[in-house]
């Protein structure tokens, strides 16, 4: 674990200071400067190219994680490996360039209520193409467990390009045209530092290599990336489906008050994330050693982390809230419950651990496709039926039920399969203290000023929750965090069985 925890450390403080500059830019700039129309749309097209790119790597940012330790050897350009998948993307790219052409008429008639987005239509094609590389890019790095770089890049670099361009429109130095367009330019830029720094580590193999590893796992590598694009994609299509019909069913300016509260919702997901990046290569090389209890270690001890974290994260941002919406103007402020159900859910999945990555990491991958069109039928059939009742909070509901779900189905599935599961009676007692706190906090009067109410009620969140969970001493790694930063000797100690 200790890999994991100081790694994940370094990237969870790159994810939070660029999650401070992102609600910046969002819930201060965005919000205040742009129009709800504008947001959506921007929100929108880069839900849209986060699609199109997952179709464009054809699975080979999973591939790479997966396969790359059968290929490592620096001094021999780990047989060919960054320039035959690169062949892989473009083609993969180039493809799907061609079937969005095509789907234009489509979207004509399903988005007919956002004829801003119609107009905006072909300014996916190079955000996606920048999305795509930085992937791809990410993916060949955290296969070398070079994850810094990337994370700072795509958590601090990309949210300070995203200030400045948002600011030129502010001052009115731009319009809303040459947003967008320098919107799509940062996304480039941030593919391009990756490729630099690949070159600096000297890693940057593009020249084609003849390599019978290759011949050896082709087979098995089309099939793998086949249906892990699949499940990957299915994953993109679950966590976006509700932007996209929200937009199709009630236009832009909803969609725009719903991705912002989807975004505040998300800050819950970043010690996850964090963490994600650096166990799915861990799993692949477990499952290459097979070994089986550390895997399982891994399992454990980064739920219950998972679950310490979105914890206290939840209720931050619930107990909040109302003095976060006073940053916003009105229209976004009736959104408050569909935050908190969005916000349920992240915490769901956080609790839940790696077991999607378990799965896409073992032989029986292509299992997680099954769950996942399955996941897809259900959360589709929501949205168009309680959208049309609820609005957004028909969206959030449809969300809360299929992420639930899938994680249900994921959790049978890696116990029945490989006998783990990721819970401790200590994950119980983690629930238990983060209601307590949640109910006590939520006692709080409101007070005027919404800096001094976010304040008090963080600081008393944080000493109620955070001492808690030390004082039980509930989390190892938790405990020799804070022991490291405070040099609190009390605290080190071992889990409580």
């Amino acid at each position: 674990m200790g890999i994991v925890q100081k790694a994940s450390i370094r990237l969870t403080i790159f994810s939070y200071l660029g999650a401070g500059l992102g609600y910046f830019n969002k819930i201060l700039l965005f919000t205040n400067f742009l129009t709800v129309a504008q947001v959506g749309l921007i929100s929108i097209l880069t839900t849209i190219s986060v699609l199109y790119a997952q179709v464009a790597t054809l699975g080979i940012s999973t591939v790479s994680i997966r396969f790359f330790p059968y290929f490592n050897d620096k001094d021999k350009q780990h047989h060919g490996f960054l320039f035959w998948t690169n062949c892989v993307v473009t083609v993969g790219f180039i493809i799907s360039t061609i079937i969005f052409v095509f789907l234009k008429p489509f979207c004509i008639q399903y988005y007919r209520e956002s004829p801003m987005l119609i107009d905006f239509y072909y300014y996916n094609i190079p955000l996606a193409l920048g999305i795509l590389y930085f992937q791809y890019l990410e993916s060949y790095l955290r296969s070398l467990l070079k994850t810094g770089v990337a994370t700072f890049t795509n958590e601090l670099v990309g949210r300070v390009l995203v200030t400045v361009i948002i600011g030129m429109y502010a001052l009115k130095l731009i319009d809303f045209h040459q947003f967008v367009v320098l919107y799509i330019l940062c996304n480039a830029i941030l593919a391009l530092i990756l490729l630099v720094y690949i070159a600096f580590l000297k890693q940057l193999f593009i020249k084609p290599v003849k390599s019978a590893r290759f011949n050896r796992f082709f087979r098995i590598i089309i099939v793998y990336g086949i249906f892990t694009i699949m499940s990957a994609l299915g994953g993109t299509v679950l966590t976006s489906i509700d932007s996209l019909m929200v937009t199709a069913k009630l236009g832009l300016g909803p969609n725009g008050i719903y991705s912002t509260v989807f975004l505040i919702a998300m800050v819950m997901t970043l010690p996850f994330r964090s963490i994600q990046k650096i166990a799915h290569p861990l799993l692949a090389r477990y499952w290459k050693e097979k070994d089986m209890k550390g895997m399982a270690d891994l399992y454990q001890k980064t739920s219950l982390i998972d679950m310490v974290l979105g914890g206290i994260l939840f209720i931050g941002l619930w107990v909040n809230i109302d003095s976060i919406f006073m940053f916003m103007p009105k229209e976004y402020h009736s959104a408050k419950y569909v935050f908190l159900l969005l916000a349920l859910s992240k915490y769901i999945d956080m609790a839940t651990g790696l077991n999607g990555y378990i799965i896409v990491t073992s032989k029986k991958y292509k299992s997680d496709l099954w769950f996942m069109l399955l996941l897809i039928i259900t959360t589709v059939i929501l949205n168009l039926i309680l959208i049309p009742i609820y609005g957004m909070m028909g969206a959030a509901i449809a969300t809360l039920i299929s992420i639930s779900l899938y994680n249900i189905l994921r959790l049978i599935f890696v116990y029945n399969y490989y006998h783990m599961q990721p819970f401790t009676i200590n994950c119980l007692w983690v629930l238990v203290i983060t209601i307590a706190v949640w109910v006590i906090a939520a006692q709080i009067p409101r007070l005027h000023s919404k800096y001094i109410d976010i304040a008090v009620r963080s600081v008393v969140m944080t000493v109620l929750y955070g001492g808690a969970i030390l004082y039980f001493k509930l989390s190892s790694d938790v405990n020799d965090l804070v022991y490291s930063y405070t040099k609190i000797k009390y605290f080190a100690t071992s889990d409580k069985k």
